[in-house]
């Protein structure tokens, strides 16, 4: 069958031509790809668990994240930490490009597969610098403990109204507790650890729910944490596997959806901005006889059109 045959026009392009594009985006975005707290710009410049190339174009090399809270802890305080993306790569349908897990091989029909690789630093505390900590931590828990013992003192007599805003203080303090402006624990010592993930997902193309108008979507199908691998074995792998599903199907692939309008392709306007006029208004939109559009298929993402003449 024609590509055409279901449709007036045909675009395609390969997975080859999806990676160099990937290749270049973590060239010029590092951001993207990079993530870690402000002390990184600093003192554990030279710390990250890969050494991140300076972007021809200028421009951050990471984007900043708050401190990774001590859960518990009397006073707020955090580790400083890092986490980076590196060898993103897809395949696509019939895959050949990447060697799978057995778990996730082969791929089916119309999907494709994704494969990066994430490097974890956290910036461990020397038992020196805990040990001191320790001691500011058990003053404030003292601190609470007595003041919480000492019977309430009468109010004094008074006939004039509370003074506004005595609240503030505590809404201050809770604010602290929870915020992001924790102070970090002294460390100049990061532990890296690196893992292969790979994962197979699809294309498709619906509504949402409240939006009008057809979306492209990016669906997760399943994911492989490599070689992650504890004695005795337990559920670690499992689930990180589960939390890493729930992060990329809540809160990325929702950000990639495509609304199918902005894939349309008005040529008489495009022809008035070039002086030439044809007499009429055509314009490409989406397909929507074809079994598959985009269709994943031959190392290729396919996407099929018609023209609309009025």
């Amino acid at each position: 069958m024609a590509f055409t045959d279901h449709s007036d026009l045909f675009a395609a392009v390969h997975e080859n031509g999806i990676n160099k594009t990937i290749g270049q985006l973590m060239l010029q975005r590092p951001s993207l790809f990079n993530y870690a707290t402000l002390l990184f710009t600093q003192a554990l410049s030279t710390q990250f668990c890969q050494p991140i190339a300076p972007p021809p174009g200028g421009g951050p090399l990471f984007t900043v994240e708050s401190p990774l809270p001590v859960l518990g802890a009397p006073k707020p305080v955090g580790l400083d930490w890092c986490l980076q993306l590196s060898n993103v790569s897809i395949d696509l349908y019939p895959g050949h490009t990447l060697t799978l897990p057995p778990e996730l091989d082969p791929i089916g029909f119309q999907q494709f597969a994704l494969h990066l690789r994430a490097c974890f630093g956290l910036a461990c505390p020397s038992d020196l610098v805990v040990e001191n900590l320790a001691a500011e931590m058990e003053a404030a828990v003292a601190e609470s403990v007595l003041r919480a013992a000492e019977p309430p003192a009468p109010p004094p007599p008074t006939t004039s109204p509370p003074v506004s805003g005595g609240g503030v203080q505590p809404a201050l303090a809770a604010r602290a507790v929870g915020g992001t402006n924790a102070p970090t624990v002294p460390s100049v010592n990061v532990l890296c650890s690196c893992l292969d993930v790979f994962g197979v997902g699809h294309f498709e193309r619906g509504t949402v729910a409240g939006v009008r108008g057809q979306f492209l979507k990016t669906r997760l199908d399943d994911l492989e944490v490599v070689d992650l691998v504890t004695d005795p074995p337990s559920n670690l792998e499992s689930m990180l596997e589960c939390y890493l599903k729930v992060v990329l199907r809540l809160g990325v692939l929702p950000r990639l959806i495509v609304p199918m309008q902005s894939l349309v392709l008005n040529i008489t306007q495009m022809l008035q901005a070039n002086s030439t006029s044809i007499g009429q208004h055509v314009t490409v939109v989406p397909a929507t006889d074809v079994p598959n559009n985009p269709d994943v298929e031959d190392d290729q993402i396919k996407v099929f059109f018609n023209l609309k003449v009025q």
